[in-house]
């Protein structure tokens, strides 16, 4: 049995009040609970006030064997941010828009008695995704073709030195494989369209519904999050050519990142996204999985920020 739960992104105090309303207690330095583990889908970090907080429960449950974690892309950038390349080059550019997202975190890891490096060699060692009693869990994006080629690349399914110096240079197939599994699936948006996410830049690409089986897809049933100025019409087959859909009879599939809002509900009997916008203030989300074969809306349990 297994709690799965969305993006945290340093808030720390609403992740307590939800382990406390699960039934987890703090025993012996560590949340637990007597019959079930944690599940966190990654991006413990940035953009909250809790952030130190948020690492210290995750890491002390992860270690402890209450929890498991995943990779987020946010964990990611962090690292590629702190890492340089052979030149001496850092692999996450140190420019106006990356520090703004990471100075939050930069600012709670250097004020720590642990300090930075301490966590980011974490990081390291947390998994790209989770297969575990008839189970996935992913951040993003369950991609079959890229799973199986980090499961060759990276037999015990952790980032090395030399698939993260690959994985930050575009047109790398490390690159792709990270930007699918981590950031998610996208698309162009016809030329000419564009829209502004949360932070206020400027996109031209949108992030689309990999789980879905596509027939005469139109932009607005395709993109996760439709933003209101775009104009619906139908998806170029050829940008859908290496799309393939999360089938029916494959594991239940559990992943964060999307900010939905509103009342948590399961994307197929399959799917389920519990990133519900803590960031923004919204909630913070888990399903608590406890076997059953289709995946249940009444499974969804939440807190209402508090940090």
């Amino acid at each position: 049995m297994y709690d799965i739960i969305g993006d945290i992104h340093g808030h720390g105090l609403t992740l307590e009040a939800l382990l406390k309303k699960m039934g987890y207690s703090n025993k012996n330095g560590f949340y637990q609970h007597p019959t079930r583990k944690a599940i966190f889908v990654g991006d413990l970090i940035d953009r909250g006030p809790n952030i130190l907080m948020t690492l210290k429960i995750a890491k002390s449950m992860y270690e402890n064997g209450s929890a498991f974690i995943v990779l987020g892309n946010h964990e990611f950038n962090a690292i590629c941010y702190n890492t340089k390349d052979e030149n001496g080059n850092f692999l996450r550019e140190h420019s106006k828009k990356n520090k703004t997202q990471y100075m939050e975190t930069d600012y709670h890891v250097r004020k720590s008695r642990e300090g930075v490096e301490y966590y980011i060699d974490w990081f390291k060692t947390l998994p790209i995704f989770l297969e575990i009693d008839g189970i996935r869990v992913i951040h993003a994006c369950w991609d079959s073709y890229y799973i199986d080629y980090i499961k060759k690349e990276l037999p015990d399914n952790k980032l090395t030195n030399e698939f993260l110096i690959k994985s930050a240079r575009k047109g790398n197939k490390e690159y792709f494989a990270i930007e699918t599994l981590l950031k998610g699936k996208e698309i162009k948006l016809p030329l000419g369209q564009f829209y502004f996410d949360k932070d206020g830049h400027k996109r031209k690409k949108i992030r689309i519904k990999w789980w879905k089986k596509i027939e005469q897809a139109t932009y607005k049933s395709l993109i996760v999050n439709v933003p209101s100025q775009i104009i619906d019409s139908k998806v170029p087959e050829k940008a859908l050519k290496h799309h393939q859909p999360y089938l029916e009879n494959e594991p239940h599939i559990f992943f964060g990142h999307y900010w939905k809002s509103g009342e948590p509900q399961i994307f197929a009997n399959n799917a389920c996204c519990v990133d519900y916008s803590i960031a923004k203030h919204e909630k913070l989300v888990a399903y608590q999985y406890n076997g059953e074969k289709i995946l249940n809306n009444d499974n969804f349990i939440s807190v209402e920020d508090v940090d």
